[in-house]
C-alpha cells in the first residue's frame, strides 16, 4: 500500500511538472544543444534546413562574419550516441535560431560537437 503511494505521488508530480511548463520550456529540457551569441547583433532566425554546415575548410564564403558559438550533445540522457545527421541538424537549428547561415570549425570530442556560427556576406 505504501509503494502504491510512493508511486503515485511520483506520476502526479510528473504530470503537474509536465503541463506546468510551456512548450519552450519542454523544447529547452528536451533540446541536446546550445547556442551563444557573441556580441549584440540581433539577427532573425533563419530557415535551420539552409543553414551550412562546413566540415573542414572546403566551401567556406570568403566573406562571412563569426555571430556565435553553437554545440550539441553527442549522447542522450540515457547515454545512447546521436547520429552524426541528428548531431548536424541540431548544429543547424541552434545556429539558425540566432540568425546564422553556416557553422564552420566543427570540432567533435567526447561529449559535445562544436562549431563556429557565420553569418555569410
Amino acid at each position: 500500500m505504501k509503494m502504491n503511494k510512493v508511486a503515485c505521488a511520483i506520476i502526479g508530480a510528473s504530470v503537474i511538472l509536465l503541463f506546468g511548463c510551456t512548450p519552450s520550456d519542454l523544447q529547452t529540457v528536451l533540446s541536446n544543444g546550445s547556442v551563444v551569441s557573441s556580441g549584440n547583433l540581433k539577427l532573425k532566425a533563419t530557415n535551420p534546413n539552409k543553414v551550412k554546415v562546413y566540415f573542414g575548410n572546403s566551401g567556406v564564403p570568403k566573406h562571412y562574419r563569426v555571430i556565435g558559438h553553437v554545440s550539441a550533445d553527442n549522447y542522450s540522457m540515457i547515454a545512447t550516441p546521436h547520429s552524426q545527421e541528428s548531431i548536424t541538424m541540431e548544429l543547424k537549428k541552434q545556429a539558425a535560431s540566432i540568425g546564422g547561415t553556416g557553422v564552420m570549425n566543427v570540432f567533435t570530442a567526447m561529449d559535445r560537437t562544436t562549431g563556429d556560427v557565420i553569418l555569410s556576406k
